[in-house]
């Protein structure tokens, strides 16, 4: 039975929306700059170039998405996303590419897109675009759930799940992801997570944390670095997004090169 969460609350969702022309954007009706502000979400607008991005500020509020609007120039919106990833705030935030509908066949979600909308735009179906990308990156913790990226656990069923598909865990494999999916971000000790999911009755030793762990990254493949081991010291489960890199400077072009014979 599949259950449901809630909705995502759009108000919080900061996008950061690329196009040919970044200052027209916001009352550009047909832009999605602002479509995007009228469905309610921040919006940081940036041309094709990326020049005037302010890296550092946007490191500190790190966009939920990135909405690529390429309109019919799929080629200089392919090479922006390209330049773009290379930054590490945005290496793994989400793409939306927004296209008219005659550049369809020449979308590529190999170029690093997740999902597409097409003009004209559809206040509905661009609301909906965002809160699935929000959804799938997102973290948040409640009663019945707590969901970390593509990891939700289901704590009144009492399964886990990765991009939708159940995994196979045992009860104190459950046990243990629980117990750091409620405290991601905080290091525990072997000793600290024997005596929390096992019970200070437990008489194993700290080598039991260790192979638990390894089997739980095993099952859970792909996403296995969302548990970090801190040398020397213990465990934590990350967000996805949490161990961010350093703000570097966007790449700078090579500088065009006078003819041979002028000077």
């Amino acid at each position: 039975m599949t259950r449901a969460w809630g909705p995502v609350n759009i108000r919080s969702v900061h996008v950061l929306c690329i196009s040919s022309d970044p200052r027209a954007a916001l009352v550009d009706p047909e832009a999605a700059a602002g479509a995007l502000r009228d469905l309610g979400c921040r919006v940081t607008t940036a041309g094709f170039d990326l020049g005037g991005l302010d890296l550092a500020a946007l490191g500190r509020d790190r966009p939920t998405l990135v909405c690529l609007d390429a309109g019919d120039d799929l080629p200089t919106a392919y090479r922006t996303l390209g330049q773009l990833r290379m930054l590490p705030p945005f290496a793994d935030v989400p793409v939306l590419v927004v296209l008219g509908v005659a550049r369809l066949p020449a979308l590529d979600f190999g170029a690093g897109a997740d999902d597409f909308v097409l003009r004209p735009l559809v206040p509905a179906e661009l609301y909906a675009r965002v809160r699935q990308l929000d959804w799938r990156t997102s973290a948040f913790a409640g009663e019945e759930a707590l969901k970390v990226g593509d990891l939700l656990l289901d704590l009144a069923g009492y399964e886990a799940r990765l991009h939708g598909r159940r995994l196979e865990l045992t009860h104190q494999e459950f046990e243990l992801l629980k117990f750091l999916a409620q405290r991601r971000g905080r290091v525990y000790t072997r000793e600290q997570l024997l005596a929390k999911v096992w019970g200070y009755s437990y008489g194993g030793g700290s080598r039991t944390v260790d192979i638990h762990v390894r089997r739980l990254r095993a099952k859970l493949g792909a996403a296995a670095d969302l548990i970090v081991t801190v040398r020397h010291v213990g465990y934590k489960l990350v967000s996805p997004v949490a161990e961010m890199l350093p703000v570097s400077a966007p790449p700078r072009r090579p500088r065009a090169r006078p003819p041979r014979g002028r000077r």
